[in-house]
């Protein structure tokens, strides 16, 4: 059995809860479209979102611990104010992927997965999982795709997907603690292929995921980040250089219904979001 593990942010951090909500249904209905039902989903959160969603495979977890909130950072000096907040999401996360496992451990899980809550993921990871004979530790997304919201485009990325997305890796239920880190504080690491040296993750032979980006809730990937990282001006060195390494890296494709399909890239709608 492959466990998924949503680690969801706070409603207390959302810039805004209902469109959030949807983002996480979104997910959840990608995930819960696999070919096969050999599978669990536990989404770890401290508010439940409002789904328009049940599946049987789904479970909610809540957590008790205190959210990183704004106001948790008003005593750290202003120019450290920023990391302060971004190391204390990280945490917030691994926290919640740490509950995940320690609640998935009943189901007994050959592999676990880590999901984040507004990506969609390939509806074929859990039989490629089952159809395994080798008995490899995991598999790390060398591809992925990375979509920004709303477009008509999708941009496949060949090589370091694992470095940008951290719906990632797959790996076997013995080796999850390499995922996590707990000095100097709790961290998600999804940035490495080898667990020891016997032990590497294989890179998954097709793309496994899709890293959503510019939705507003993706603390990383804003749209402000998104127009900041696009905006180089033409007539500039840097423009050319821009072009030249991501025609490297990406792989530009239109977004099609089977495409979607395959993924449960289905096209939001926010309007129940501003009632």
């Amino acid at each position: 059995m492959l466990v998924f593990i949503v680690p969801i942010k706070s409603a207390q951090i959302s810039s805004n809860w209902e469109v959030f909500s949807v983002l996480v249904t979104r997910t959840m209905k990608s995930i819960c479209q696999q070919t096969s039902q050999n599978f669990k989903v536990i989404a770890v959160c401290h508010e439940i979102p409002k789904l328009n969603f049940e599946h049987p495979a789904l479970e909610f977890v809540q957590v008790d611990f205190d959210p990183p909130t704004h106001e948790a950072a008003q005593d750290i000096p202003s120019a450290d104010t920023q990391n302060y907040r971004n190391a204390a999401k990280e945490a917030d996360k691994a926290k919640k992927i740490m509950k995940g496992v320690a609640y998935g451990e009943k189901y007994k899980p050959s592999h676990y997965m880590v999901v984040d809550a507004d990506d969609c993921i390939n509806k074929n990871l859990v039989s490629f999982v089952e159809n395994d004979t080798a008995n490899t530790p995991g598999w790390y997304f060398k591809k992925g795709y990375i979509y920004n919201e709303g477009s008509n485009f999708i941009f496949l990325n060949k090589n370091t997907f694992n470095v940008l997305c951290g719906t990632c890796i797959i790996i076997k239920s013995d080796y999850v603690g390499h995922l996590l880190e707990e000095n100097p504080r709790p961290l998600f690491n999804h940035d490495f292929t080898t667990l020891d040296t016997n032990k590497k993750l294989l890179p998954l032979p097709f793309p496994g995921a899709i890293y959503s980006i510019g939705n507003t809730e993706n603390y990383c990937s804003t749209p402000e980040a998104v127009k900041k990282m696009n905006s180089y001006s033409f007539f500039k060195k840097d423009f050319f250089e821009n072009i030249i390494r991501k025609l490297a890296k990406y792989r530009v494709k239109l977004v099609t219904k089977s495409f979607r399909r395959k993924f449960g890239l289905i096209p939001l709608d926010f309007s129940s979001a501003f009632k």
